[in-house]
């Protein structure tokens, strides 16, 4: 039998999406145990979450309503406890379980949470975006409180709100993260702060993230080797070196599976700005590969690359 495991990183691309549609489901604003996750076929997890956003109703919400509820909460930032008071008050009022009863079977460990869909949570998260590109001098203080309310939602609306403000301000954003990494407990929440936390400033700054890529890849928890891993996501949209591909390798042989998948992943997601060098790295990894979690790695890595490399990786395998 299959073993049961959650939908990982290597579905975030496909599952971001899907949140823009949907949520997370919340038992009278608390959270709940998770039931057990949802078995998934490797390389079949990103159709069947489609079709299970397409069975989930987009709520209905009032845009113009919750910015101006944003702006209100955002007043009360030089108050730190009236500020996560009214945070926590338009968070409860817009919880959807229709919306997100599915959810929490797909990410386990959520931790605290009430059930607010992701297209929502965008739009604090914007307000929040406008708020420290207007006022950056106080964009460490507020992240933190917004943080610090420790709900599995505020935690997304932070690492949302660093997407556009971390080019412009990469010291300011680099140190939030390195202060919220002991926090992370899931696969969305790791992703959801690397994907827009870290992947923007790649872009712009390379060279200031690597070094730090190198660092959270070789920590001892899980899910900061993980998010290490996803922030070499920014090497979709430019050229690679030969150091990514130094701390991939690293990890190849990792012995967590939410790391193991955010490896194979990340190395699709690469592989348009730069298949010859994945190409290559994939096969010397084939030429030394003994055990099958680094051959899952190596099989659902290369599914970016022409059919003539995959034929010879997988010759390579055999």
């Amino acid at each position: 039998m299959p073993t049961k495991r959650a939908v990982d990183g290597g579905d975030s691309a496909a599952f971001s999406g899907i949140f823009l549609a949907s949520g997370f489901f919340c038992s009278q604003a608390l959270s709940q145990p998770a039931p057990p996750p949802l078995t998934r076929a490797v390389g079949r997890r990103s159709a069947v979450l489609c079709n299970l956003a397409e069975s989930i109703r987009r709520p209905a919400m009032d845009r113009a309503h919750i910015q101006n509820r944003a702006k209100a909460i955002l007043a009360k930032v030089d108050s730190p406890q009236a500020f996560t008071v009214e945070l926590q008050s338009l968070l409860r009022t817009l919880v959807d379980r229709e919306a997100t009863k599915n959810y929490q079977r797909i990410i386990p460990n959520t931790g605290r949470f009430y059930g607010v869909p992701k297209p929502i949570l965008w739009i604090i998260a914007a307000e929040i975006g406008k708020f420290i590109h207007k006022e950056p001098e106080r964009a460490s203080r507020l992240l933190k409180e917004v943080w610090t309310e420790g709900s599995f939602e505020a935690k997304q609306i932070a690492g949302k709100s660093l997407e556009k403000f971390g080019p412009k301000h990469p010291r300011v954003c680099l140190d939030f993260i390195s202060l919220a990494l002991p926090d992370l407990d899931n696969w969305s929440v790791c992703d959801c702060l690397a994907m827009y936390g870290v992947e923007p400033v790649v872009y712009a700054h390379p060279e200031l993230v690597l070094p730090l890529s190198e660092k959270w890849i070789q920590s001892t928890d899980k899910w900061v080797r993980r998010f290490g891993v996803v922030t070499l996501r920014g090497y979709k949209k430019i050229q690679a070196t030969e150091k990514v591909f130094e701390l991939l390798n690293k990890v190849m042989g990792d012995k967590e599976n939410d790391v193991r998948e955010a490896v194979s992943w990340i190395l699709r997601e690469i592989t348009k700005a730069n298949p010859n060098m994945v190409a290559v790295f994939l096969m010397k990894q084939a030429q030394v590969c003994r055990n099958k979690n680094t051959r899952r790695i190596i099989e659902d890595g290369m599914k970016k690359l022409g059919a003539n490399d995959q034929r010879r990786i997988l010759g390579l395998l055999e």
